[in-house]
C-alpha cells in the first residue's frame, strides 16, 4: 500500500470503540460534555510531524504534501481525515475523551485508542504531542514515534 502510518490523532491523528470477543458491541462511556467543549469545532493542521524513537532526524513532515482535518463534535464524537501524496484519505471516527490533567485521547472505531498532552497556546489553536506508530520505510511496518500538531480552527 505505500505509505502507511497510525497516527493517535492514529492522529494521527492518531481513538477507537473495541469489540469483545464474539460479544459484540462494547458500550463506551461519553466523556464529560464540560471537558470536550474547548475541543469542539473544525480544525486545521498547521504542522503535523512525525519523529522516529529509533532515530530523531527521521521526521515525516504530513502537511508538507497533505492535509490533516478533525471534526469535534459536542458529544465528543470526531471525525478525522488525514490525505497525504498521492495516496487514499484515510478517515478516522471515534471519541474524543479530554482529562483534567492535560491529557487527551483519542479512541477510534475499531482501533487502539492514542494519548496525546494538549496545549491551547490560544482559544483557537490546539498543540497535540504524543507517542504514535509510522511507516517510515514503506516496509508495512509501523515504527514507534512521536506526533507532533498544531491545529487551528475554522
Amino acid at each position: 500500500m505505500g505509505l502507511r502510518r497510525k497516527t493517535g490523532f492514529g492522529l494521527l491523528f492518531l481513538a477507537f470503540a473495541t469489540t469483545g470477543c464474539g460479544e459484540g458491541p462494547v458500550e463506551i462511556e461519553p466523556p464529560e460534555e464540560d471537558l470536550v467543549a474547548p475541543f469542539v469545532g473544525t480544525w486545521d493542521a498547521e504542522a503535523f510531524t512525525v519523529t522516529s524513537d529509533a532515530d530523531t532526524t527521521t521526521v515525516a513532515n504530513l502537511t508538507m504534501d497533505g492535509s490533516f482535518v478533525i471534526n469535534i463534535q459536542p458529544s465528543g464524537t470526531y471525525t478525522a481525515t488525514l490525505v497525504y501524496g498521492d495516496l487514499s484519505p484515510i478517515i478516522e471516527i471515534g471519541v474524543l475523551r479530554p482529562s483534567n490533567s492535560g491529557t487527551v485521547t483519542l479512541q477510534p472505531n475499531g482501533g487502539d485508542p492514542a494519548t496525546s498532552t494538549f496545549d491551547f497556546v490560544q482559544v483557537d489553536y490546539l498543540v497535540l504531542d504524543g507517542p504514535t506508530r509510522f511507516d517510515f520505510n514503506l516496509d508495512e511496518v509501523l515504527d514507534p514515534a512521536q506526533a507532533h500538531i498544531e491545529l487551528q480552527r475554522r
